[in-house]
């Protein structure tokens, strides 16, 4: 699997949210490639560093329908 097409997936690689098709070939790839193995560990660190200072907050009451009317209104 070249590159270009690894880093496409580095997020959902990281996030263990892939699938099953790309599994193998990434992880094959990233035990090969160390410039991409090195993105996959600083997109770790940053995914990690971001769920353990950031606090999950709900969205404000009625920002879905703001937005619903927005995207209508364009």
């Amino acid at each position: 699997m070249p590159c270009n097409r690894v880093r496409r997936f580095v997020f959902l690689w990281v996030d263990r949210d892939r699938e099953d098709r790309l599994r193998d070939p990434v992880a094959r790839h990233l035990d090969e490639c160390p410039d991409c193995r090195e993105r996959a560990v600083a997109v770790e660190q940053m995914i990690l560093l971001v769920r353990t200072r950031c606090r999950r907050q709900c969205a404000p009451n009625g920002l879905g329908e703001r937005i619903r009317s927005l995207i209508e209104s364009e």
